[in-house]
């Protein structure tokens, strides 16, 4: 990546604390086992890992890989992840980590900070830009993971399917306003496309959150989760209404997706692998990592899909400054407090983020990198011309707020967003369920303002 982002610093709970440690495996030999996601159209870590695993099993002689992956999305993922740590026995001894959970593991003290190993990677010092090294900072100020890759949110666009609507492409709109006026035209003048999708149902988890809740929020005047000044989550104020008043425009206008699609797991699939490459879908606001399935070793190679598909910026909502949007994120390899070969464990992080497999994960996936060295190597831009556009959203990104209660918060505003997308509530009834809400979930009153 050309300019490294600050992957985010984001928390979700997870289980209390477990006891004791793990023990080493019998008769002098070891054996790490290393607990990753993977899904059928989503191949790339997997292949990532098991190069990996034979680099480092030929540098590294009676200590043994074992790669375990958890099949499904990002949730299931979680939940696997959460019920494996509640015990020293069967924590896994490496894993990857979204970094929105990092802060929750160091104070349920789940993981191993690595200060004491990175002082010794030359890597670390040349290749990590200072502010991806944040992504896996705990509140005590160490370093509890090593970043994979980083990401930001935009608007993609099939451009036939607008111009069919009567839009010129490329296609920048200022406003909320704009992106509803090509929903609309697009609804009627191109029968049998979907003017707009996004994800806010429950069963999309932190994907409804991030990049499609938050997306609209921080592009209010106003707009956010919790107030730095006051150091108090807020309620929901006129941002928040208006977030969820954009929700139930696309969905009572019919303008998205069928209330089935809203809530399939495979949402994505239906995105990237059917209806864009079928000329079904107008505007869709995800991801940089979307045409990671369409490129020559995705899952889907669909060619076409540079001259088909146009990306642009999220606007805020009335064209305030700075004009757009963003969301970042990202991963990391971490390594668990229970682990009793830390030495042998970090080194296999090392390996596993080296140049070689960082631009193996990184041209896979679509994220964006996080080593300086991938990030200048034309083979990592060689066949995504979007790189450099996601890249640059760097300029208006924003981050999760990073303490132990957002993962709470985050449910709370997936359960205002379905119930608005479902037309159960009105977007001022989904608030101020919300905003009553909350201070249950955040440790009380004193913790709350109201919002903007």
């Amino acid at each position: 990546m050309k300019r490294v982002l600050i992957a985010s610093i984001l928390i979700i709970g997870v289980a209390a604390c477990g006891s004791g440690s793990k023990e080493p495996a019998a008769g002098g030999a070891k054996e790490l086992e290393v607990l990753y996601k993977v899904e059928t159209t989503w191949p790339y870590l997997e292949k990532m890992l098991q190069n990996a695993k034979k680099q480092y099993e030929a540098t590294h002689k009676g200590v043994t890989i074992k790669l375990t992956p958890v099949q499904g999305n990002n949730e299931a993922y979680y939940t696997k992840l959460a019920l494996l740590n509640r015990s020293a026995d069967s924590a896994p001894d490496l894993y990857y980590h979204d970094t929105f959970q990092v802060n929750a593991d160091v104070a349920a003290g789940k993981l191993a900070p690595l200060d004491d190993y990175l002082g010794a990677w030359p890597d670390w010092g040349t290749q990590f830009p200072d502010s991806v090294k944040q992504a896996a900072k705990g509140g005590d100020g160490k370093i509890y993971g090593v970043p994979i890759s980083t990401d930001t949110r935009g608007l993609w666009y099939h451009k036939d399917v607008l111009a069919k609507a009567g839009i010129a492409v490329p296609w920048e709109p200022r406003t909320w306003a704009d992106v509803l006026t090509a929903a609309r035209a697009v609804k009627q003048k191109v029968p049998g496309a979907i003017p707009f999708s996004m994800y806010s149902t429950k069963i999309h988890g932190e994907a409804a959150t991030m990049q499609g809740f938050e997306m609209l929020l921080y592009g209010t005047p106003a707009g956010t989760l919790y107030d730095e000044t006051q150091k108090k989550w807020t309620t929901a104020g006129k941002g928040f209404t208006d977030s969820l008043a954009f929700i139930n425009t696309i969905y009572r206008e019919n303008l998205g997706p069928k209330l089935s699609d809203a809530h399939n797991a495979k949402l994505n699939d239906k995105h990237t692998l059917e209806w864009f490459p079928q000329g079904k879908l107008g505007i869709l606001l995800d991801g940089a990592w979307t045409p990671s399935a369409w490129k020559p070793t995705g899952t889907k190679p669909w060619p076409e899909w540079t001259r088909k598909m146009g990306w642009t910026r999220m606007p805020t909502q009335n064209g305030q400054e700075p004009g757009a949007v963003s969301m970042s994120g990202g991963w990391v390899m971490a390594m668990s407090s229970y682990t009793p070969h830390k030495k042998e464990a970090f080194d296999f992080i090392t390996t596993a983020t080296n140049k070689e497999n960082s631009m193996l994960y990184s041209v896979g996936t679509g994220d964006l990198a996080t080593r300086k060295d991938v990030a200048a190597d034309p083979a990592y831009s060689a066949d995504n011309p979007s790189v450099k556009f996601f890249t640059d959203l760097a300029e208006v990104t924003h981050y999760r707020p990073a303490f132990e209660e957002y993962p709470k918060v985050s449910a709370e505003v997936q359960e205002a967003m379905e119930a608005v997308t479902t037309g159960a509530r009105s977007p001022e009834e989904a608030a101020k369920a919300y905003s009553d809400t909350l201070p249950g979930v955040v440790g009380g009153p004193g913790k709350v303002v109201a919002g903007g």
